[in-house]
């Protein structure tokens, strides 16, 4: 037997560029004594005595030769901690852990000690201390608005799983993904604790408003759900050992004051980890205020152009400060405000538009040529390419309506146009909007309206000549425009452009107006539910057992819209039924099946014969009234349905097309008595009166996408709706009272920010 060392025993084998070379000394030894064949019972036996002679057992020399330092030893443990010789380590470890865990006892033992290592590990591994960037404080004097955007959540939560705590958040992840939450075996008669939401359903609940981006699937995904669970529980381990890691508690403690979380509820999570305390919250709020004044004196001071200020958008907000004690000189009070926002539109928009067009003085020049403008009613007419889109727009109103409820294709390529054309495109860009500091002062009086621009000059910072000086673009509802005019007419004439008002341009919010206008179609065509021979809307609403009562009472105008679709679509159904010759048969499923000739047939009779000029004036000369009422709703309602989804769309084209129609049909209505004056008006001026650039650029900066998303936009009023009931949700439940100034300074500043965290989360 040759005898070997105890390194050379348990050394790596030697491979790659330390093999022996080719016909060395080695390889001729080798060669001329070689080694006789030996078992593996051999081998052992032969190892077993050798470490008996030498007074060692297998454990006190893997001891020994792990541990000591000499030469030999350390080479041929070089690589054991390596990439190199880590598959081998491991396979040893492994093979202890089986011999070890085949007793009951001896897997409590490797339970215990695993245990005692990851207790090590855990305990090591903990974020940095001190101040943010360098440690994980945030401080409530220090906070910004950095803290809740997108990328600041991204990276606090990448440092904290890949870097401060990756042992212990893959320890929960792996367990979480192994065993998921929402498991396909599970028993289907239990109840449904873990039940996940309809992604449909969750979207009605966020809505299209949503600052960031959401991914419908991201939240029913189990390794989603697993990942956020796992980072959660890191963080609430790392806050609870030191409260100044901080970074996710502190967000969330404002989400919570958002959604309206009570203080004894807030308690308690701030016990468990999950969020800071009620007070942090609010002292974080404060600091939060005071750096959203400051940003908005200067947003105000930046130019879009040479004197053109950024556009506002403004809207008044009624609210109660209720007082539980009430005395003498302290109760409740009802306060009329006005609140708003400051938008500035994308650069690259801005470059699109000559720099002359923009600018205050070509405003004041082309206002100047009124007095000699001829109005010619051709100017709200549609052109024949607007009229050819809107052939189109009607088209693709019945092509839906028969792809979904009466016809399937029977091509695989589908040659039916469902979508109007595209007229005038806008980006979904982000929008760069800044909240307004809420104001106690009313836009529904001439009055209220100087004070209202009194207190936008005071928050900006600026004084009242240089606010006289540049464009003033403002976006509000009739009521504004309405009293905007009215005080401009009482201060003519002035000779001083501080008192004037004619640097302000008013321009009708987009949602204000379908809103409006479609009430009051709607109320035209509804009927008279107590006359039974009345064939009006409401039966189509009726016949489909949607309530009718006190319908027209709500100012719920998401749900007029709605319900105007449905029975614009339960018409067309019946339009495209008689066309087909099947008006007294049933709808079923599946769909009958023909070519998309015939499909493209049948939308052309229907167009044909219940939406032209020549359908309409044929019925009209009929003795019964039926008919022509129906052919009166359905362009009406499509109307109102194609001005909807160009909004969504983000067209300015189709909705400009649609206003055109609307400008017209409101001079037949007697309750839009003030749309039929003030829409013309608009109209007119954005196409004919404005220079082309500035036009393009009002036009352009009405509808906005406040989640980035494409088809998910909203007229720039609506979005401030969204932002009312987001502030009086805010205010009647932060469990701080309702008082007047808080609500001013604090809340109104803060409103998109705390509640864009709701959304992304």
């Amino acid at each position: 037997m040759i005898p070997f060392s105890q390194a050379e025993f348990l050394a790596e084998p030697v491979t790659g560029p330390t093999a022996a070379p080719a016909g060395s000394m080695t390889e001729t030894l080798a060669g001329s004594a070689r080694k006789p064949i030996r078992t593996e019972e051999s081998k052992l036996k032969a190892v077993a005595d050798l470490l008996a002679e030498l007074d060692y057992t297998p454990k006190t020399y893997m001891a020994s030769f792990l541990t000591h330092e000499n030469e030999k030893s350390t080479f041929a443990r070089r690589f054991w901690g390596t990439d190199t010789g880590w598959d081998s380590t491991r396979s040893l470890l492994k093979t202890i852990r089986d011999l070890v865990c085949k007793k009951p006892a001896g897997q409590e033992y490797w339970a215990d000690f695993i245990l005692a290592e990851a207790q090590e590990i855990v305990v090591s591994q903990k974020p940095p201390s001190g101040i943010y960037p360098k440690g994980g404080y945030h401080s409530t004097k220090d906070i910004s608005e950095k803290l809740f955007s997108s990328t600041s959540k991204e990276n606090r939560d990448r440092e904290l799983v890949e870097e401060h705590m990756p042992f212990l958040f893959n320890l929960i992840y792996h367990k979480l993904k192994t065993n998921p939450i929402c498991s396909k075996d599970a028993d289907v008669n239990d109840s449904d604790d873990n039940e996940q939401i309809p992604a449909e359903d969750f979207e009605d609940y966020h809505g299209d408003e949503s600052a960031v981006a959401f991914d419908r699937s991201a939240s029913f995904d189990p390794r989603q759900r697993a990942y956020t669970t796992a980072k959660t529980a890191c963080s609430m381990v790392a806050f609870v050992l030191n409260r100044r890691n901080n970074g996710h508690q502190l967000a969330n403690s404002l989400t919570f004051l958002a959604c309206g979380v009570t203080d004894r509820v807030n308690s308690f999570l701030h016990y468990i980890g999950l969020t800071s305390s009620r007070k942090t919250a609010h002292r974080a709020l404060n600091q939060l205020g005071y750096r959203a004044k400051e940003l908005i004196s200067s947003k105000m001071l930046e130019s879009l152009s040479e004197n053109l200020a950024p556009f506002l958008c403004i809207d008044n907000l009624d609210f109660e400060q209720k007082i539980h004690s009430q005395s003498l000189g302290k109760s409740n009070r009802m306060f009329h405000g006005t609140w708003g926002y400051i938008h500035h539109p994308s650069q690259k928009l801005i470059d699109s538009v000559p720099p002359a067009d923009i600018t205050n003085e070509s405003y004041q020049q082309a206002m100047s040529n009124l007095p000699s403008f001829q109005v010619i009613p051709s100017m709200l007419l549609p052109t024949v390419k607007e009229e050819e889109d809107w052939e189109a727009v009607l088209k693709s109103q019945i092509a839906q309506v028969i792809l979904e409820y009466l016809v399937a294709p029977l091509e695989t390529k589908n040659s039916i146009k469902k979508e109007p054309p595209i007229a005038d495109q806008i980006s979904h860009d982000l929008p760069n909007l800044t909240m307004l500091k809420l104001m106690i002062a009313s836009d529904n009086s001439a009055q209220g309206v100087g004070e209202v621009f009194e207190s936008i000059v005071d928050q900006s910072k600026i004084n009242m000549n240089e606010f006289s000086s540049r464009l003033q673009i403002i976006d509000g509802d009739l009521g504004t425009c309405t009293n905007v005019s009215t005080l401009r007419s009482q201060r003519i004439p002035s000779k001083h452009k501080e008192e004037s008002l004619g640097n302000i341009l008013t321009i009708l919010g987009g949602a204000h107006t379908m809103w409006n206008i479609s009430q009051a179609i709607f109320k035209k065509h509804f009927g008279d539910q107590k006359d039974s021979r009345d064939s009006g809307a409401w039966r189509f609403l009726e016949s489909m057992a949607i309530p009718t009562k006190k319908m027209l009472d709500k100012k719920d105008y998401t749900l007029m819209i709605k319900n105007i679709e449905k029975i614009h679509k339960a018409a067309l159904v019946y339009c495209v039924k008689v066309v087909m010759g099947t008006k007294k048969e049933p709808v079923t499923e599946p769909l009958k099946i023909l070519p998309c000739a015939h499909i493209q047939e049948i939308i052309d009779k229907t167009y044909k014969r219940f939406f032209t000029p020549e359908a309409r004036d044929a019925a009209s000369e009929l003795s019964s009234p039926k008919l022509s009422n129906l052919l009166l709703r359905l362009t009406d309602f499509a109307t109102i349905v194609e001005g909807n989804l160009a909004m969504k769309a983000g067209d300015t084209g189709r909705v400009m097309n649609i206003w055109k129609r609307w400008a017209v049909i409101a001079q037949g209505v007697k309750k839009l008595t003030q749309y039929s004056i003030q829409l013309p008006r608009m109209i007119i001026l954005l196409n004919e009166i404005l220079p082309p650039g500035m036009g393009k650029l009002i036009q352009h900066s009405m509808l906005i996408a406040p989640s980035g998303r494409p088809n998910h936009f909203v007229a720039k009023d609506s979005h401030l709706k969204s932002q009312n009931y987001w502030l009086k949700f805010f205010f009647n439940n932060s469990g701080r009272g309702t008082d007047i100034d808080r609500l001013k300074d604090v809340y109104s500043l803060n409103v998109p920010l705390v509640c864009t965290p709701i959304h992304l989360n």
